[in-house]
């Protein structure tokens, strides 16, 4: 799927480490000194290449085989979006600018969905994300998210995620070298990625389904259950795919409609389940990054239900989305879903890493002052 043009930029670029005797390990993090490790550490070099190719790929995948339209976005808002659902574990960062308190902008999602009515059916971004979660080795408080809105049902978005994740595995196959110098496991991470490569079609598993498999093996703890509805723990979703010895990247659809955000469709089949995914991936080695890379959805396009969804979710107040809800009354609306990859995520687990924090550049972790 990669044109040969780009392929041979890669390929040039990685045969530079190939007969390299240097160190490739990871420096030890520290925030005084890291940008002297960027200066002169073999691995950040190679981390370099890895993920200029990354974005040259993402580039080419939306904008040219897709014909996506990029968008240069706003990088604070009044309408996070990530937070809004009981069931996330994210939390926005308030900023004030000049007399107004605002935040920074967590997912470009609300930046999109506007443009889709001007007659443009497809947009896509590649842009850092900003939350204010304490970090860990899931979460950093800034990290890079390429994000998709597209006219269209959930199905059709969800194609497009899995040519993404083939496309990106095909990629870092082409960097054979880096993949030798930097991963955690230079064989397995290949196997993995090509078992991706030669899926024809990642396979899904219900919400309700994992929640029975987690209780039936003992694992009940993982799952947060409440009055409202219930969502599994980033342990859960990892004993999950153990259990099912799970090799590939695999869907988890339908999640409880009032544990995730209030502009997700519920199904018309079920009203107390929305149209929506997550994209867990298993990790190639014991004790490395696994779970949740990439999250899809349709959107509520129903304006009255996006009402009741907010009073269902601990009445959320609708005042910094009414421009939203709006949307849905515009001559031009149609059905859009979305999703969005978390480009570290993919990384870490693809190099058998156990810590986003490792796989960018410049970490940017709460409470945590940093040179630069």
């Amino acid at each position: 799927m990669i044109p040969k043009n780009i392929k041979l930029l890669i390929i040039k670029d990685d045969i530079i480490f190939k007969n390299s005797s240097e160190n490739y390990n990871v420096p030890d993090y520290c925030p005084d000194n890291h940008y002297m490790h960027l200066c002169d550490s073999a691995y950040y070099r190679a981390l370099i290449v890895l993920r200029h190719y990354i974005k040259m790929v993402s580039d080419y995948y939306f904008g040219i085989v897709h014909k996506a339209k990029n968008i240069d976005l706003f990088m604070f808002t009044n309408s996070v979006s990530s937070p809004t659902g009981p069931g996330s574990d994210s939390m926005p960062i308030p900023i004030r600018f000049g007399k107004l308190k605002t935040f920074l902008t967590d997912s470009s999602q609300f930046g999109f969905e506007p443009l889709l009515l001007n007659k443009i059916d497809k947009v896509y971004c590649y842009l850092p994300s900003m939350r204010g979660e304490n970090w860990d080795n899931r979460h950093i408080n800034q990290f890079y998210h390429c994000e998709m809105e597209m006219r269209g049902k959930l199905e059709s978005m969800q194609l497009v995620a899995e040519g993404y994740v083939k496309i990106l595995s095909e990629a870092l196959l082409l960097m054979d070298n880096i993949i030798n110098k930097i991963s955690q496991n230079p064989e397995k991470t290949k196997i993995f990625l090509k078992q991706i490569v030669k899926l024809k079609k990642f396979p899904k598993l219900t919400f309700d389904r994992a929640v029975s498999i987690l209780v039936k093996n003992g694992k009940k703890k993982l799952v947060n259950f409440t009055k409202n509805g219930n969502d599994i723990s980033s342990a859960g979703e990892l004993e999950l795919m153990k259990i099912l010895k799970i090799k590939t990247p695999v869907w988890m659809v339908d999640f409880d409609r009032d544990r995730v955000p209030f502009y997700q469709k519920p199904n018309p089949k079920n009203p107390e389940k929305v149209i929506n995914s997550d994209l867990l991936f298993p990790p190639i080695i014991k004790n490395a990054f696994g779970g949740e890379v990439a999250g899809a959805g349709q959107r509520q396009d129903n304006a009255e239900e996006m009402y009741k969804s907010l009073k269902r979710q601990e009445d959320i107040s609708p005042k910094h989305y009414e421009w939203y809800i709006n949307l849905r009354k515009h001559p031009n609306y149609k059905c859009t879903s979305g999703f969005g990859l978390g480009i570290e995520r993919f990384i870490t687990w693809s190099l058998g890493k156990n810590s986003i924090k490792d796989v960018i550049l410049y970490p940017r972790l709460k409470n945590i002052k940093t040179c630069p």
